[in-house]
Formats: C-alpha cells, structure tokens, sequence
C-alpha cells in the first residue's frame, strides 16, 4: 500500500489541475448562461458585478492551456459576454441619460408653469 501512496498522490494531483482547469471553462460556460438568460433585467449595478465575474474567470482561463476546440469555444463565450455587456450597459446608460433629459424638461416646463402669468 505504501508503494501505491505516491502514485494515488500524484493522481489526485493532476486530476486537481484539470478540475480547475475544467472548473474555469464551466464557470464561462455558466456566466455566459446566466447573463443571457437575465440580460434584459439587469441593472447598472447588476452589469458591473457581472463584469467583475468575467474578469476573475478570464483570470483564471489563462492560467491554462487549452486545446484549439477549447480556446475556440473560450472565445465565442467571452464574444458573447462582451456583447452583453456593451448591449447591456449603453442600453441602461442611455436610458438613464434620456430619464435626465425627461426630467430637466419638466423642470424648465414647471418653472415655465409657474412664472407665466
């Protein structure tokens, strides 16, 4: 048994690394899932937490080397998440900027309201 120590040990090792290995590409997979899946009820803040998610997956796919299939598919899943994002943020960042333009209209229609005689 002693002798079959070390190659257990060194099983579990590598099986470790392809866990992570894997485990970063199925947390691609499943970001990309939940940002599609949630994209039109997102809020700015929602955007930026979900931002900060691909980020630390990116981080972590590269400290990987995967097969041209993988990094194919690495590839079409970041795309995804990055036009989301831009989708996702301009689409909340001009809605609040025609909020401001509505409501700065109101503000000079209420003073016009209110100093015309």
């Amino acid at each position: 048994m002693k002798k079959f120590f070390p190659l257990i040990l060194l099983t579990f090792l590598f099986a470790g690394c392809r866990s992570g290995k894997q485990a970063a590409l199925n947390d691609l997979r499943g970001l990309t899932t939940e940002i599609e899946q949630n994209a039109t009820s997102f809020n700015f803040d929602e955007w930026l937490k979900e931002q900060k998610k691909f980020e630390k997956i990116s981080k972590r796919l590269d400290k990987y080397e995967y097969s041209a299939a993988e990094n194919h598919e690495i590839g079409e899943l970041k795309g995804q998440c990055v036009g989301y994002f831009a989708k996702g943020v301009l689409g909340k960042a001009s809605n609040k900027i025609i909020d401001a333009a509505n409501q700065i209209q109101g503000i000079v229609d209420g003073v016009k309201k209110v100093l015309t005689p």
